[in-house]
């Protein structure tokens, strides 16, 4: 089922079940709602991953949109934060060097929970936590 679908199965539910029950709905339902309907699915542009300047990038590259592609396409978009482990990880290889990049992976990968969303800024567009490669 896609996020549009979910989207719209949640605002019927919720318009149903404020009907069905009797209750007026708030604005803060309202508001909901609304940001329900302006959210957009990311579309994320992987033309970095093409950008190599030796072979381990050439083969870390192959790796991540070999992942992306077969392995997390098949997830859906669960990932709380923008832009996406995976993508964090390449991004990082090609902006700090190999070795440095992996490391900013793994320490991505262990802060890759909502648990600590007061620490992060949200992404106006995607509605995530923005955690941008720096």
């Amino acid at each position: 089922m896609t996020l549009a679908k979910m989207k719209y199965i949640i605002i019927v539910c919720l318009i149903f079940g404020s009907v069905q029950l009797g209750f007026t709905q708030t604005q803060t339902d309202i508001k909901m709602m609304r940001n329900l309907l302006e959210f957009k699915e990311h579309q994320p542009d992987y033309s970095f991953a093409f950008d190599n300047k030796n072979e381990l990038e050439i083969m870390l590259a192959g790796l991540f949109l070999g992942y992306k592609k077969f392995i997390s396409s098949q997830d859906g978009s669960n990932c709380s934060f923008t832009p996406t482990c995976s993508e964090y990880a390449m991004q990082s290889v090609k902006q700090k060097g190999v070795i440095i990049g992996i490391i900013n992976g793994f320490d991505r990968l262990t802060r890759c929970n909502s648990l600590s969303a007061d620490k992060y800024e949200i992404h106006p567009e995607t509605h995530l936590l923005s955690d941008p490669v720096e």
